[in-house]
C-alpha cells in the first residue's frame, strides 16, 4: 500500500511513517497538487491531508473532488488542534473525510494505525457493500454492511444482533426466510471477502492478513478460505483475489452449490 501524505511537520512525519512501518509506503507530499498526482496515476492508495496546502490554501476543495472522482480512496485528515481547524471540522467531515487525526492527541502509534485500519475498512467495506446490497433483501443489507465493516474482528452473532439491536434469533429468522446462508457464515464470508482484497496486494503474506484480520493463524485462514470455497489461498490469488472469493459468495447467496460446504452450518 503506498499512502500519498500532504503532511510537513517533521514530528508529524515521523510519527506517520512508525505507524505504518511494515504495512505501508508513505510519500510525503509538500505541495497538494503532488498528492493529487499520485492519486490520479493510481499511486496512492490512500491519502492523507493537513487542513491547508503549503501556499494557505484550503485543502476542502480537494477532499470534494477526492470523494467525487476516486471513491475508493480512503482520505484521512491530519489536523493541529486548534480554534481555526475546530471551526473546519464540520465541513471537512460533510466533505467526506473517511478519519480525522489530531495532532499530540491521537497521532500516536497505535491510535494512527487505527484511524487508517479504520479508514480503509470503511472505503472497502462501502465498495464490497454496493456489489452485494442489491443481491440481498433491504432487511438483511445494514447486518451485510455492519460485517463488512468490522471484518478485522472475529465477531460473534450475539455481537452483531446486539450492534444492529435484534434478537440473535430474529437475525437468524430474517436471513433463513430470505434463504441465505446462517449469520455465522455470513460474517465468515465478509471475513474472507475482506481477506481477499489484502491479498491482492501481492506484498502481504497469508500470514499477515490472518494477524489483521484476528485470525489465530495463517493456517486458520488457509482452513476458512478452503472449507468456504474449496479452493486453497494461493488458488485465490492466481484467480482474482477478492474477484474470485465475490464470485463464490454470490453463488452461496444465489442457494447454487449450497451443500457443497459447511458453509452454511458454520453457526
Amino acid at each position: 500500500m503506498i499512502v500519498a501524505a500532504l503532511v510537513r511537520d517533521p514530528v508529524s512525519r515521523a510519527r506517520l511513517a512508525a505507524a505504518l512501518r511494515g504495512d505501508a509506503t508513505v510519500r510525503f507530499c509538500d505541495r497538494l497538487s503532488e498528492a493529487m498526482a499520485m492519486v490520479e496515476t493510481g499511486l496512492a492508495n490512500l491519502v492523507v491531508l493537513e487542513h491547508r496546502d503549503v501556499d494557505g490554501s484550503s485543502t476542502l476543495p480537494a477532499v470534494r473532488r477526492l470523494r467525487d472522482e476516486f471513491p475508493s480512496i480512503p482520505v484521512v485528515m491530519y489536523l493541529p488542534l486548534t480554534a481555526e481547524v475546530t471551526a473546519t471540522v464540520l465541513e471537512f467531515a460533510k466533505a467526506g473525510v473517511s478519519q480525522m487525526v489530531f495532532q499530540g492527541v491521537d497521532d500516536l502509534r497505535p491510535s494512527l494505525r487505527g484511524v487508517v485500519d479504520a479508514a480503509l475498512d470503511h472505503v472497502s467495506a462501502a465498495s464490497l457493500g454496493a456489489e452485494l446490497e442489491p443481491l440481498v433483501p433491504a432487511t438483511i443489507r445494514p447486518f451485510l454492511r455492519y460485517c463488512l465493516e468490522h471484518a478485522r474482528r472475529n465477531l460473534t452473532v450475539e455481537e452483531v444482533a446486539g450492534a444492529l439491536h435484534v434478537h440473535r434469533k430474529t437475525l437468524v429468522d430474517r436471513l433463513t426466510a430470505a434463504h441465505l446462508p446462517s449469520p455465522r457464515a455470513m460474517i465468515g464470508w465478509c471475513r474472507l471477502l475482506v481477506a481477499a482484497r489484502m491479498l491482492d496486494d501481492p506484498g502481504r503474506t497469508v500470514e499477515q492478513v490472518a494477524l489483521k484480520l484476528d485470525f489465530p493463524s495463517g493456517t486458520a485462514l488457509r482452513n476458512m478460505c478452503k472449507r468456504y470455497t474449496g479452493l486453497r489461498t494461493g488458488e485465490v490469488r492466481q484467480n482474482g483475489g477478492v474477484r474470485c472469493i465475490m464470485h463464490a459468495f454470490r453463488r452461496e447467496l444465489s442457494g447454487v452449490g449450497a451443500t457443497r460446504h459447511g458453509a452454511r452450518g458454520d453457526v
